[in-house]
């Protein structure tokens, strides 16, 4: 979906809000005049005097012919007030409920794109990322710490199976306790099939049952659209979505194709996502600093990993175990 596509949805979505929030009134309206004579009376006689004033006015009546019939309106309305005030809920109850009180659902506020469209098409951007997640299938407790070995590993002091644990109840704190101005960034690194994406997928749950904003996505098909849409004629629509997010998820970090330009992109991600405080997790097969280097500069790893907590996966790959 273009960006003209999502913009022209949520307007759609925005005027049907409008629309339905009018029904609405109008129906409460005839319900109340119904129970209410007396504003039944004032409604009737509210339409008449309209209807006269705009009689008399274009048949060239005098000016104070058609004054005398706006006046009527005019004392209806006082008298129409003055009942709303004696019964407030009688008023609540005529009021429209409009979705976004800020544009009363027009979409626009003193002739600017109201907030309310923009967040429609956030929320659309989203979406799409996020389609291509397989979220859902990834909790804590599916995560199996009997897949790791319970070996030593001598670079860590403990076992595969014990560290993994350290590992896994660190990322059900930090889901547990997730703020999207305090938490901090996660670089989630080890070897393939070692289950930084499923943990990565797991916290995401957690922050969505708690109402939180998630954008996954792997880097791939990330970068790969923000290249695309460098030479699109749309307003780029990824880019934003990922700075924007609440917490970014950014999987399997160097499967990439890098150029000057996705460099240059990843970059300007993760600085201005640190500069907004805003956590980001990511996850990538590559193990040491100098072949991140390598691959990124030194500029780009030095921000990246400076705004990270680091967790470390160790085991064999869980994934080819009981094929």
């Amino acid at each position: 979906m273009t960006e003209a596509e999502r913009n022209r949805r949520a307007r759609d979505i925005v005027a049907r809000r409008r629309q339905r929030a009018v029904m609405q009134a109008r129906a409460a309206a005839e319900q109340a005049a119904r129970e209410a004579p007396e504003l039944a009376a004032l409604n009737t006689r509210r339409t008449r005097a309209g209807i006269e004033a705009a009689r008399l006015a274009a048949s060239g009546a005098s000016r104070e012919s058609v004054d005398k019939a706006l006046a009527e309106a005019a004392q209806v309305d006082k008298e129409r007030d003055a009942l709303f005030r004696a019964d407030p809920a009688l008023a609540a109850r005529l009021a429209p409920a409009y979705t976004c009180p800020v544009c009363e659902d027009t979409g626009r506020v003193n002739g600017v794109v109201c907030e309310c469209v923009r967040a429609l098409v956030r929320e659309m951007r989203r979406k799409e990322v996020n389609d291509a997640s397989p979220l859902g299938l990834c909790t804590f407790e599916t995560f199996r710490l009997d897949k790791y070995p319970d070996t030593l590993v001598p670079a860590l002091g403990i076992t595969a199976r014990e560290h993994m644990r350290q590992v896994l109840e660190y990322c059900k704190y930090y889901a547990e306790h997730f703020s999207p101005k305090e938490s901090p960034s996660l670089y989630l690194f080890g070897g393939a099939g070692l289950g930084k994406t499923h943990l990565a997928l797991s916290i995401a749950s957690v922050v969505l049952e708690q109402g939180g904003d998630v954008v996954y996505v792997s880097a791939q098909n990330a970068f790969e659209a923000v290249e695309r849409e460098r030479f699109s004629d749309e307003e780029s629509g990824t880019m934003p979505t990922l700075q924007n997010a609440g917490l970014l998820i950014l999987d399997d970090l160097g499967t990439e194709y890098i150029s000057p330009y996705v460099a240059s992109s990843l970059y300007s991600l993760v600085n201005t996502r640190v500069c907004r405080r805003a956590p980001t997790i990511y996850t990538s097969n590559i193990i040491n600093d100098a072949d991140l280097q390598r691959r990124y500069t030194e500029k780009v790893v030095s921000r990246l990993l400076g705004s990270c907590e680091t967790l470390c996966f160790c085991g064999e790959d869980i994934r080819l175990q009981g094929k």
